[in-house]
């Protein structure tokens, strides 16, 4: 007979594969059905982005659902099926470690293709990339406690820093390329969010401003949302 907090768990893990699912789409449909066609290099780099984000959160779906034993509030013996050690020096910081490396990656390429739309210069590419590419090193050679608070740190900063560059560019443009950049930048910023809420979901449960049941079918939804904004924005001006 399942517990509440094991049905809770299913639906949260659904959630995230549904994210993962929607990530896998749009590589392909940006790879096959617009690069491969327009051979616009935005596209590529978009791709490239979600191939690294749906490859790094299967890490972290076996980190968080199967290594993490805070991954069901109340842990009735038998029934999770936790790694051992489920610790961050053990194998819960190993898979959370390697996901995290293909997540910033996939920041770097996002940066990077930012970058080069704003300045249209390669330095511009290359040294927008170099933060987000240095925290995906760091990730994968280092303890994942050593770094993980700092790329906690950076990675609220990027929520906000990335959306303001296609918000930059949409501001710049006009007509339809101008629509486009606000929704990507919209976009970039619900999922980013998304992304925040459910690294900081513990700490927001334990200082019960969200319970842990709420973010976790919480920020997917919001995952998903951002997604399809930005899907849309992608296909108003990007395309052309």
């Amino acid at each position: 007979m399942q517990t509440v907090d094991m049905i809770v768990r299913e639906v949260h893990m659904g959630l995230w594969f549904l994210v993962v699912g929607y990530y896998f789409f749009l590589f392909i449909f940006l790879l096959f059905f617009r690069w491969r066609n327009s051979r616009n290099p935005f596209q590529l780099a978009m791709a490239l982005f979600f191939l690294l984000l749906a490859v790094g959160r299967v890490f972290y779906f076996i980190g968080d659902f199967f290594a993490d034993p805070k991954s069901m509030p109340t842990n009735p013996p038998g029934l999770t099926p936790f790694l051992n050690p489920s610790s961050l020096e053990g194998v819960l910081g190993q898979w959370l470690g390697i996901g995290g490396f293909f997540e910033w990656m996939a920041l770097a390429v996002l940066s990077a293709t930012a970058g080069f739309m704003i300045f249209g210069k390669r330095w511009a590419e290359i040294g927008f990339m170099i933060p987000a590419a240095g925290f995906a090193v760091a990730l994968a050679v280092l303890p994942y406690s050593l770094v993980s608070y700092y790329a906690g740190l950076a990675g609220v900063l990027y929520a906000l820093f990335l959306p303001a560059l296609f918000w930059y560019l949409s501001w710049q443009s006009g007509g339809l390329l101008r629509i486009s950049n606000f929704l990507l930048g919209l976009g970039f910023l619900v999922l980013f969010t998304g992304r925040v809420l459910h690294a900081g979901r513990f700490i927001l449960d334990t200082l019960g401003i969200i319970t842990y049941s709420v973010s976790g079918v919480l920020a997917p939804g919001l995952i998903v949302i951002g997604l399809i904004l930005i899907a849309t924005g992608n296909e108003w001006g990007q395309s052309q």
